[in-house]
C-alpha cells in the first residue's frame, strides 16, 4: 500500500483517511499503513506497550495530585483495604478526561477520609461511565432531594391526589425535559444501574407530614387532604455512593416548578441555612 497523501494545504478540515492515520500513529498501530520498514512487528508492539503504560502511569499520577488536594488536612479514617486500592488503581488507570480524573481523585480522598465509602461496583459503574453519562448524572443531583434523617436520594416528579366524594383522582407532574432530562437520558441512567426502572409512588403521606431536603433548603410539606402521594424516581444504591461525587446546588428553576405543582395538594414550609428567613407556600397560588 502506498503512503497516503499528505493533507491538503487549503483545507483544515480532515478526511475520514487522514483522521485514521492520525489517530493510528497516536496509538502506535501506523507500521503497515505508512510502510514503516525500520521497525519490526515487535519493536512496534513493545513500543506500543510502552506508550499504553506510561499514559496509564500518567493517568494514576494525575489522579492523586487531584486527590491530594481534595485531602488538604483532613484526617485519614484508617487503613485502606489492599483489595479495594488494587481494584481502583486497575479501573482509574485508563482514565484520561480531566473532569473524569477529577471525580476519581475525589473517590481517593473521601475513601481515604472514611474507608468503605465506595464500592467495587459503584467504582466499575463510573469507569463505565463516559463523560456524557456523568453530566446527566450530574443533572439528576441537582434535582434530587431526600427525607431528614435519610441519605436516599430521589428525584421528585409530582402527586397524585386520591379520589374523594366531590373529585376524581387527579396526578400532575413535572416534564423533566424542560431541565435538560429527557427520557432518553432517564434511559441511560436506568441502564448504567443509578437509577431505578420505572416511576414510583410514595404511600400516603402521614396527618404529621414529612420533611425533605434539597442542598441547603428543608421543606415541610403537610397535606391538604388525605390520600397524597409523591411520584419520584429513586437512586439506586451505587447511585447514591456516586451522588456523593456530585453534590451539586439545586436548579432553582425546578424547585419554583416542583412547589408550584406541590402546592395543589400540600402546603409547604421553606427553612433556609445560614439564617436565612423561612418561607410558606400554602393556600396562595403563585
Amino acid at each position: 500500500m502506498a503512503d497516503l497523501p499528505p493533507p491538503k494545504k487549503e483545507s483544515s478540515i480532515l478526511s475520514s483517511q487522514e483522521q485514521t492515520l492520525r489517530l493510528a500513529r497516536s496509538r502506535g498501530i501506523d507500521g503497515m499503513l505508512t510502510r514503516n520498514s525500520d521497525s519490526t512487528f515487535e519493536q512496534r508492539a513493545t513500543f506500543r506497550h510502552l506508550a499504553d503504560q506510561a499514559a496509564r502511569q500518567r493517568n494514576l499520577e494525575a489522579i492523586m495530585v487531584m486527590a491530594s488536594r481534595h485531602c488538604e488536612e483532613t484526617a485519614a479514617g484508617g487503613e485502606m483495604d489492599s483489595d479495594w486500592l488494587t481494584r481502583f488503581l486497575q479501573l482509574a488507570e485508563d482514565i484520561s478526561m480531566v473532569p473524569m480524573q477529577q471525580l476519581w481523585g475525589r473517590i481517593f480522598a473521601i475513601e481515604i477520609a472514611t474507608p468503605g465509602r465506595f464500592s467495587i461496583r459503584a467504582l466499575t459503574t463510573l469507569k463505565e461511565m463516559t463523560q456524557r453519562e456523568a453530566l446527566l448524572f450530574q443533572r439528576i443531583c441537582a434535582l434530587a432531594c431526600h427525607y431528614a434523617g435519610s441519605d436516599e436520594q430521589r428525584l421528585l416528579l409530582g402527586l397524585h391526589k386520591g379520589a374523594s366524594l366531590l373529585s376524581r383522582a387527579k396526578v400532575t407532574r413535572l416534564g423533566l425535559g424542560k431541565y435538560r432530562l429527557p427520557y432518553n437520558a432517564l434511559l441511560q441512567l436506568f441502564e448504567l444501574g443509578l437509577l431505578h426502572k420505572g416511576e414510583l409512588e410514595s404511600g400516603p403521606l402521614p396527618a404529621d407530614g414529612v420533611e425533605l431536603e434539597f442542598g441547603n433548603q428543608r421543606w415541610r410539606l403537610q397535606r391538604k387532604q388525605t390520600n397524597i402521594t409523591l411520584l419520584y424516581y429513586r437512586l439506586t444504591p451505587v447511585g447514591n455512593e456516586l451522588a456523593q461525587l456530585l453534590q451539586e446546588p439545586p436548579l432553582e428553576e425546578y424547585l419554583q416548578d416542583l412547589k408550584t405543582v406541590l402546592m395543589q395538594g400540600l402546603q409547604i414550609d421553606v427553612q433556609l441555612s445560614a439564617a436565612e428567613p423561612a418561607t410558606t407556600a400554602g393556600e396562595q397560588t403563585p
